[in-house]
């Protein structure tokens, strides 16, 4: 268990934070499908893309470190390409808990000549699958699922081209995956979105990495994109840029504190939609600010003494939300936060994860269908710290350990569950000078 309190002086200072998992895990399938060796550097560690990396081998690519880069070997370009393709059993391969890798990995093994099951950990087999596994099946793929959810195996074969709708109300990661693994297909392929999708930064955050790659992502319309069947993803280097998710939490240190804290490293172009969440602490009152740093921009954030409540649809970047969430009690008036209804799908169901949290620090937080209304203790009544359980989620855990910056004593449980993401995330915290003790071993 993790205890956090405030630190003896005022936060100021500045962190780097680390590179984009998101852009990683993207990087890897594209890289994986490559006829070529890519080299990427700024890699974060962290279970999700330590498997993203076991499941390029698994693709039949190689990888290999060299300094502070990997390269990657893409599937066409593999040496042992022959061998490995000549065996008629599934190769296992796990997910861990990463709803992303699970679809980007199903569509890219429709993509190969070898058959991939599909396993994970966790929440995994309660992650929807059925609308990307049919969208692929249209294209060609033959897959077997379980029941609609993992796991799942890939048989042997191609995906073909052609126009496909794809579902996107509960997950842009279909078509994210889908267009990952466009290029490798035998004709054009179209994809018409069949609802408005949730985190639609998301696709546009997948295209910019398959232009960096060398394919071109059409979109003739709205909801709709469209691949060439001339499409083919170069070899390069690219360096992963800086997480917007993870400086979401010291720029929330900072608001909390109240004090400054500098982000560097950041990329100001970034199509991660957490590039929004300091406009949103600038609109609960805090001082935001923007410099040239060495690698793209230093982001400052200075607390306000007094916040403000604020209403905002965060279907852009909900991995913030649970950030937003854990300033909100903190806030005069209430705060809603509306758009992140897919969040009850991730490693917890985190509406009912942050309003279990926040309520047992007795501020009123009510999950909705679409997100959280969050308020003050009733009738000027006060926050009190308590033992909070993190649901085995990453950013709950991360999220709700920020409000020990104004209530001492808070207890996280389970705090190993960072690893998935942000492995340092305990000592990164503690080296702003907030007071972090206890055991990342959880109790």
């Amino acid at each position: 268990m993790i205890e956090i309190a405030p630190g003896p002086a005022p936060l100021d200072t500045a962190v780097r934070v680390p590179g984009s998992k998101y852009e990683a895990n993207r990087f890897l399938i594209a890289a994986a499908l490559t006829d070529g060796t890519t080299r990427l550097a700024g890699l974060p560690d962290g279970e999700d893309v330590r498997a993203a990396i076991s499941a390029v081998a698994a693709l039949g690519g190689e990888t290999a470190r060299r300094q502070d880069r990997l390269e990657v070997r893409g599937v066409s370009g593999s040496g042992s390409q022959t061998r490995a393709f000549d065996s008629g059993r599934p190769r296992l391969v796990s997910v861990g808990e990463s709803g992303t890798l699970l679809r980007f990995l199903t569509a890219a093994a429709a993509t190969v000549p070898r058959s991939i099951t599909i396993t994970g950990a966790g929440r995994i087999r309660e992650r929807p699958v059925a609308g990307l596994v049919g969208a692929l099946g249209a294209l060609g793929a033959d897959i077997e699922t379980s029941g609609g959810f993992a796991p799942l195996t890939v048989r042997s074969g191609r995906l073909n081209g052609g126009t496909v709708g794809v579902p996107a109300a509960d997950s842009s990661q279909f078509a994210s995956g889908l267009l990952l693994a466009a290029p490798r297909a035998a004709g054009a392929v179209s994809i018409e979105l069949e609802d408005d999708p949730v985190s639609a930064s998301y696709l546009d955050l997948t295209a910019s990495v398959m232009a960096r790659c060398g394919v071109k992502v059409e979109r003739p319309g709205p909801g709709r994109f469209r691949v060439a069947s001339t499409a083919c993803y170069r070899p390069g280097e690219h360096r992963i840029s800086g997480d917007w998710t993870a400086a979401s939490y010291f720029f929330a240190a900072a608001a909390l504190a109240p004090g400054r804290v500098a982000v560097d490293g950041l990329d100001p172009e970034s199509p991660q939609g957490e590039r929004g969440f300091a406009e949103l602490l600038r609109r609960m009152g805090c001082e935001v600010s923007e410099a040239p740093s060495q690698e793209g921009v230093r982001v400052t954030v200075a607390g306000a003494a007094r916040l403000r409540g604020i209403s905002v649809d965060m279907r852009a970047m909900p991995d913030a939300a649970p950030t937003l969430a854990a300033i909100a009690p903190f806030a005069e008036g209430a705060t809603r936060i509306q758009g992140i209804s897919h969040l009850r799908h991730k490693e917890s169901d985190r509406l009912a994860a942050l309003a279990d949290g926040l309520g047992r620090l007795g501020a009123r937080a009510t999950a909705t269908d679409d997100g959280l209304v969050i308020e003050p203790p009733a009738g000027g009544g006060s926050l009190r710290a308590a033992a909070l359980d993190a649901h085995g989620d990453h950013r709950i855990a991360m999220a709700l350990a920020l409000t020990g910056l104004r209530l001492p004593g808070i207890r996280i449980r389970s705090p190993e569950v960072v690893a998935k993401s942000f492995p340092g995330f305990w000592r990164a915290l503690a080296r702003l000078g907030v007071q972090v003790s206890g055991t990342e071993a959880g109790s």
